[in-house]
């Protein structure tokens, strides 16, 4: 689907998709969002300032992880060329991907400057960091096309944790079927494609590891283990919250449905002061705000 690059050359060609990529998530959060909002969600009138810079801002997590998990998807499916040669061999359509990511990281750490008390989070600064300074060497010199893609299989987990947090949003009990189901789906998405990949990514970093194809890169080399090593920690972390989530929640999920068994005829309910206390599936949701990779 590309060409085989001989030399590292540096090459703009992409960078219009960026600043386009930028400026169209910003309009839509500051346009598109806000209004479509009010017309399909009434709710959303009635949440505070805070809450519908969350909304929107996460409106626009879900739509760009949507756009770039369909374009990994397919160069996953069907350039086998950048498997065969992962450092060297060119992919536009992944660069585009790349772009279209760093004109969305750029748009988003602008959004968390001007309300960081709102929606800034430390740890997401330093994903975003460390993730625009790996996808703009892919970006513009081309080169670790495959290792790029490998990691924008993340964002297959991010509609799922944007979405836990409209449903409690829109005032689904934490024990409801559809919340619960929404957060196994979260819990497990989030370990295949942020967890479960780690071992065999860095299986493929350690085999090209000091290869000459490897070397001729440079300093660009940094760009296969210091970001991804920094991603990896904090989606260990983020993974290791919604584990404990998870857990609360499966138990107060079967706990009601042990009790209203018990309420049904034939059972006697063994206190009339039982109740159902509410929790958090992410105890902190906003430090596994949206994703990641």
């Amino acid at each position: 689907m590309g060409r085989r690059l001989d030399v590292l050359y540096f090459d703009t060609t992409y960078y219009p998709v960026a600043a386009f990529s930028c400026a169209f998530f910003l309009y839509l959060y500051r346009y598109v969002s806000p209004k479509i909002s009010t017309k399909l969600c009434p709710k959303y009138s009635l949440l505070s300032d805070m809450e519908q810079v969350d909304w929107n801002n996460r409106i626009n997590s879900t739509v760009h992880s949507v756009i770039v998990s369909c374009m990994c998807a397919y160069t996953m499916v069907y350039d086998d060329e950048i498997a065969e040669d992962p450092i060297w061999q060119d992919s536009p359509l992944v660069r585009t991907s790349c772009a279209i990511v760093a004109g969305y990281m750029t748009s988003d750490v602008i959004i968390m400057t001007i309300h960081y008390k709102q929606i800034g989070e430390m740890f997401y600064v330093l994903h975003h960091g460390a993730s625009i300074y790996a996808y703009y060497y892919v970006m513009t010199y081309g080169v670790l096309p495959y290792f790029a893609n490998y990691r924008l299989v993340a964002e297959f987990s991010t509609p799922f944790v944007n979405q836990r947090w409209f449903l409690s949003q829109l005032g689904y009990e934490k024990t409801n079927f559809v919340f619960v189901s929404n957060g196994v789906a979260m819990a497990v998405t989030f370990f295949v494609v942020r967890i479960a990949v780690m071992p065999s990514y860095w299986h493929r970093v350690y085999k090209v590891y000091n290869t000459p194809a490897f070397n001729r890169l440079g300093y660009i080399q940094l760009c296969l283990i210091i970001p991804c090593l920094i991603l990896d920690i904090i989606n260990i972390y983020w993974f290791y919250k919604i584990c404990i989530g998870a857990y609360k929640i499966c138990c107060l999920f079967f706990e009601k449905e042990r009790l209203e068994g018990k309420s049904q005829p034939g059972f006697k309910s063994s206190s009339p002061n039982d109740t159902i206390s509410k929790t958090s599936l992410v105890p902190n949701h906003s430090e596994c705000h949206k994703h990641i990779d």
